[in-house]
């Protein structure tokens, strides 16, 4: 199986000017500055060795995301008079930050936290669902509910950069007849 989450994060790289920003518009026409950042990847063998110590076989879109970037921040909001980085956007852990994820209270028996996204949201991965070969492995923890949007890695942050940071997997439950009730 051929992933494209190198293909996903080219795109979105030729997008970047000179100091890794780009306009987005994001919900009702509203116009903002976001910055992206990547890491350096990480070598297969210490992708290996976190398999090891944790039991775990990671998926392989996740792990050739690792081998381009351990860790990226994307769409991260900029203060446009400060030129100031004021949070938000989508935080891929390193495994470094992974394992000290784990160790929070709240993750406690939900899977293996990846990512931090809109300030009180992980990305997580289900471990059970990874054990029996489950694809849509991909959970969401929005405070204390976990939702399940039934995605994988790769095509959760392909929707996420197409979607330009917003909260694409909520859409569904939008319609013309409660959208404004919500506002």
């Amino acid at each position: 199986m051929s992933h494209f989450v190198h293909n996903t994060l080219s795109g979105l790289k030729k997008l970047l000017d000179n100091k890794n920003r780009m306009k987005r518009i994001s919900h009702e026409g509203e116009v903002g500055i976001v910055s992206c950042s990547f890491n350096a990847p990480i070598q297969t063998t210490e992708i290996e060795m976190f398999e090891r110590e944790n039991n775990i076989k990671l998926p392989e879109d996740y792990k050739a995301f690792l081998t381009l970037h351990n860790g990226a921040r994307i769409y991260e909001l900029i203060d446009d008079e400060d030129d100031i980085n004021i949070g938000g956007g989508l935080h891929l852990f390193s495994l470094d930050e992974v394992k000290e994820a784990q160790e929070l209270e709240l993750m406690e028996g939900l899977g293996l936290p990846i990512g931090h996204l809109l300030g009180d949201c992980y990305l997580i991965l289900d471990t059970e669902k990874l054990k029996v070969g489950e694809p849509n492995y991909l959970n969401i923890l929005e405070f204390t509910e976990l939702a399940s949007p039934n995605l994988n890695f790769e095509i959760f942050l392909d929707r996420y950069i197409i979607s330009q940071g917003e909260v694409f997997w909520d859409w569904p439950i939008y319609t013309a007849e409660n959208y404004y009730e919500t506002r």
